[in-house]
């Protein structure tokens, strides 16, 4: 029976705030672990950060080596009857070298576990060769267990694999699920986005959205929360969007910001807006957190966002500002708030919160 796991992933410097949604939600999967009386041993992946092509790939080359390294230091003298590996990943261009760590592990004589994290291997598998995919259904064969963040990428799985597959979405813990739906204003129309401030992120349609309902409606107000990640320059150009917008009055703006004071805000907020097309997104947090207390996500038709918020009504096909705008008015004018606000707040608590998810991870990893 499996009491351990040397994990390996995105995980950052445990004695920092983590740096992205990727390594709150991989800090996440150790905790829960940890909860249910499994002993984590953290091997920390090693995250590029420098620019340009030839650097960024020598950097890549050699941290590929030095991780390697740590994972058979940590590894080489551990109990292999009680002991497994499990890697964090996002699949994408590393699955050549995901492979090779698989095979080391193997032959180190561990069962090893792919935690196959993110949207991004949807759109690396299905746009890949035929030996691309063969590395990915090897990588599989391999495993002991593959756990996805997102049915769609186990749905591609179960199709090349006889590998035992679990879905294990991201959760939020009880005490971050709204007991009762609290009651938002009837005076005002209050927009919400927070997580990074990245291109990807799309900030700028949230902003543009904001000031197109701003010409139908005197009463919408927007609250954007974040920090840069690693676009210092993209946070300038939208802190100038916010500068320049004729309803600046009515737009609040706050850097990075804990969750408890986040926790607070949502409580007035009707409407999340999130037209994400980060490459590596999965089970968003900020996603999961918002609709935890009751706010309607308007979202992009982009990796699990749909699969997560299970209402079509609320997905927007795009990234025009024009599409959210009409989306947001089109729910306004014809759907009950409140209604939709109560079945967000239900989706997560019955769907993605700590004791349904684990309750039923702890079950399966029994059978590793």
């Amino acid at each position: 029976m499996i009491k351990k796991f040397y994990v390996f992933g995105n995980i950052g410097k445990m004695s920092e705030t983590p740096k992205s949604g990727g390594q709150s939600s991989a800090r996440r999967v150790i905790k829960g672990l940890e909860n249910m009386g499994y002993k984590m041993t953290p091997i920390v992946r090693r995250r590029c950060v420098m620019e340009g092509r030839l650097i960024h790939f020598l950097e890549t080359q050699s941290f590929a080596v030095i991780d390697l390294c740590k994972i058979v230091g940590h590894m080489m003298f551990g109990n292999r009857r009680n002991s497994a590996f499990l890697m964090l990943t996002y699949g994408g261009k590393l699955a050549p070298y995901e492979l090779i760590i698989t095979c080391v592990v193997r032959m180190l004589g561990y069962k090893s576990v792919t935690y196959m994290k993110g949207g991004q291997f949807m759109d690396f598998y299905n746009r890949g060769s035929k030996f691309y995919r063969w590395i990915v259904k090897k990588n599989m064969d391999l495993q002991a267990q593959a756990w996805f963040e997102g049915m769609p990428s186990l749905e591609i799985v179960k199709k090349i694999s006889d590998t035992h597959l679990v879905y294990y979405p991201n959760y939020v813990v009880e005490e971050n699920i709204a007991e009762v739906v609290a009651e938002r204003p009837k005076d005002k129309l209050n927009l919400c986005y927070f997580g990074r401030i990245t291109p990807e992120k799309n900030v700028d349609v949230v902003l543009k959205t904001f000031n197109l309902l701003c010409q139908r409606f005197e009463d919408v107000y927007l609250t954007i929360i974040g920090g840069s990640g690693y676009s210092e320059q993209y946070v300038k150009d939208i802190d100038a969007m916010i500068e320049a917008s004729p309803q600046k009055s009515h737009i609040t703006r706050k850097g990075l910001t804990p969750f408890p004071e986040i926790k607070e805000i949502m409580q007035s907020q009707h409407f999340f807006i999130f037209p994400s097309r980060e490459r590596c997104e999965g089970h968003s947090n900020s996603l999961n957190e918002a609709m935890a207390q009751g706010l309607v996500p308007v979202v992009s038709d982009y990796h699990f966002n749909r699969a997560i918020v299970s209402d079509d009504r609320l997905i927007v096909d795009g990234y025009e500002p024009q599409a959210y705008a009409e989306k947001i008015i089109q729910i306004r004018e014809t759907m009950d708030l409140k209604e939709l606000s109560v079945k967000m707040r239900d989706r997560v608590k019955e769907t993605f919160s700590y004791d349904v998810v684990n309750k039923r991870i702890y079950q399966e990893l029994k059978k590793i």
